[in-house]
Order: structure tokens, then sequence, then C-alpha cells
């Protein structure tokens, strides 16, 4: 009798999970073709943005870019990539979004970039700012004689080091056309060592939500607003709503996160860093974390529990610049912000945040050729 209890309750029929389970397995036999395109379907019901949208690279009059072509964000999102050595492709696209825009408001750590200093300064409705305590002699030059141009100055971060101001570290430009508003953002400095000599991103977002949040933060200036803005699947933030923004995504991860920035410190008592806290947490909750960063910044560093590849430019004046995430293959994550004390605590930041499993796709391809490069 102890048998036969003993074999009913191990019986697939007798328990509810194993029942279903039974069911499956003998559905994926029977009729193999209908099982498989049945799990397809449940697959693909999981991220419906997935299954729906696509993204193809384009080139039209010399601008090579990436842009969603099909799905919810077709026609509103666009980015390019600079690699070593190879023609700028987001100084391509800058130059072209500026062109085709009624008004512009720029902000730039160093716009000393000669074409893009030439497009700002012809265009004939923008205004812009720049970093007054290191942009100094060469955006006082260029930008001299223009009233629309003004350095912004901030305060000292630690007197006793060499770079000891906060940085006005915002790259973005707000456009405004009859096409549409949009901005553009991202890791991308507007230099000759940028364009020339690192790894960069650009992104552009067509969405007035966005665009009038950018330009109330450029108006602003040189107040440290803080304010998040969100349109459908775009969001933004800026300086600590931006830390809280990324922090909340960090959180929300649930499989991986890939990160490629040009510099992470560890947090401690003395400096704090949220960013690199919040992706410790991550990894101790089971959620696969992979850094990649520039291996001038990290060579000094113990990371500790995250897993930290550093790219070796061949030379200390060229950069790994970026400043991106792609969490759980869905979300990209990219602005100005480095992972570091500073830049969490006094700095002018901002990020944006796409869901876009095409968009994060191209920017696993990017963060993969950082992994395998050699100068």
């Amino acid at each position: 009798m102890q048998t036969k209890n003993r074999y009913a309750q191990s019986h697939p029929y007798n328990n509810p999970r194993r029942r279903f389970l039974f069911s499956v397995i003998c559905v994926l036999k029977t009729y193999p073709l209908l099982g498989t395109a049945a799990l397809l379907i449940w697959c693909l019901s999981c991220n419906p943005t997935a299954a729906t949208e696509r993204a193809a690279r384009f080139s039209d009059d010399g601008v090579a870019f990436w842009a969603i072509n099909k799905g919810p964000l077709a026609g509103r999102v666009a980015w390019a990539f600079d690699r070593p050595g190879e023609a700028s492709d987001p100084k391509n696209l800058l130059l072209s979004r500026i062109a085709t825009s009624q008004l512009i408001e720029w902000a730039s750590y160093k716009p000393t970039h000669k074409d893009i200093v030439k497009k700002l300064t012809s265009h004939p409705d923008a205004s812009g700012v720049f970093d007054g305590n290191y942009c100094t002699s060469t955006c006082s030059q260029v930008f001299d004689d223009n009233p629309n141009v003004k350095p912004i100055i901030l305060g000292v971060y630690k007197s006793n080091r060499k770079r000891k101001w906060f940085v006005m570290h915002h790259k973005f430009v707000v456009l405004r056309s009859k096409q549409g508003d949009g901005i553009l953002t991202g890791s991308f400095n507007w230099t000759e060592r940028a364009t020339d000599l690192n790894f960069e991103n650009l992104i552009y977002v067509k969405s007035t939500k966005l665009a009038n949040a950018y330009s109330k933060v450029f108006r602003r200036l040189p107040m440290r607003l803080s304010i998040e803005v969100a349109d459908g699947y775009l969001s933004a933030g800026f300086n600590d709503a931006g830390i809280k923004l990324i922090k909340r995504s960090i959180a929300a991860a649930q499989k991986r996160i890939l990160v490629a920035v040009w510099s992470i410190s560890v947090a401690s008592k003395r400096y704090p860093n949220p960013i690199y806290d919040a992706l410790v947490k991550a990894v101790d909750r089971g959620v696969e974390v992979q850094v990649i960063t520039d291996y001038h910044k990290a060579k000094k560093r113990n990371y500790q529990k995250l897993a930290v590849h550093s790219v070796s430019m061949g030379s200390k004046s060229a950069h790994m610049h970026h400043k991106f995430m792609v969490i759980d293959d869905l979300y990209v994550v990219s602005g100005s912000y480095n992972f570091v004390t500073k830049s969490v605590s006094g700095n002018h930041e901002n990020v944006i945040v796409i869901k876009s499993p095409a968009m994060a796709s191209s920017f696993s391809d990017q963060w993969n050729e950082l992994r395998n490069y050699k100068p």
C-alpha cells in the first residue's frame, strides 16, 4: 500500500507543475511545428517591442548613422559611433541636424572642433554655453565676438587637485525645426581628439517633451536644475534626478547589464558613488554585470565584485570615452555621466534612457567591439 501511494504521489498527473510540463512535452512530440510556433509566439509576447522593431544603418549625403525604421520609435531615434582613425559619424550627424534646424540651444563642455565651431557660429539663431574653467583661452577666442555664447564657471570640487573645478559636462543640442523638435546627446566631445582618436557615441531623439526639458535646463544655467521627463519609450534626467534615473534603471535589471564608461570609481565613505553601489547590488542579486572602462582610469582601482575589463587605446591622448549601458538587451542608457564621485556630486550632467531592443542590439555590438579591441 505504501508503494502504491508513493507511486501515486510521484506520478506527473498528481502534481500540477509536473502535469503541465508533461502536457507541454506531449504536445511538442505529437505536433512539433505547432508546438514550436506556440512557443515562439509566447516568447515574443513577453517582449512585444522586440517582435515589431527594426533598425538599419543609413548613409545620407555622407552622413552615416543607425536609426530605428520600424516600430513605435520609427523615425524618432538615430545614433552614431566614433572609432579611432575613421570618419567621425557623430560629428557628421551633429552637423547635419544643426543645419536642418531653425533654432538651436547648445551646451558643450569643450566645443573646439573647427567644423563644429564654424557651424555653430554661422547658424542664424543659435545660443550656447561652454565650461569656463576647462575651455578658457580657446573657447574665449573662437566665440569672443558672439553675444549668444557664454562661459559657465562652476565652483571648486577639490582644491588640491589639478582639475579642481566641478564641470559643466553637458554635450547636448536642443533642435527646433518644422519637421519636429528634438535633442542630441551622448558621450561625444566636440573636439578633434574625439573625432580622430576616441570611441564615442551620439544619439538623436525626436521629442518635444525632451526638447523642452533640455531647453529648460539650458536656460537656467548655471543653476544645477534637477528634473526628469518621460515621453513613452524615452526618459531623460539631469543632475541629481539623472542619478536617480540611472539607479532605477540598474535596479530594474533582471539578467544582464553591459557597461562602457570612460571612468568608474569605487565608492567609499569619503568618495560616495551611488552608481557604483547600484551596480554592486545588481551583482549581489544575481544580475550579470560586465564593465568596460579606459585602461588609464582603471589601472589603480580595485573594483572588488564588479567584472571590469580595461581597454588600452595605445596612447594617453586617445580614450575609450563612451558612457553607456545596455540593460537586459532592452534598454540603452547614455549621456554625459562618468560613473565617478565628481559627476554625481556637483557636475552638470544629463542622461537619456531608451527602451529599444534594436538599439540595445546595436550598442551591444559596440560593447563587444570594445571588448575585443586591439590598437
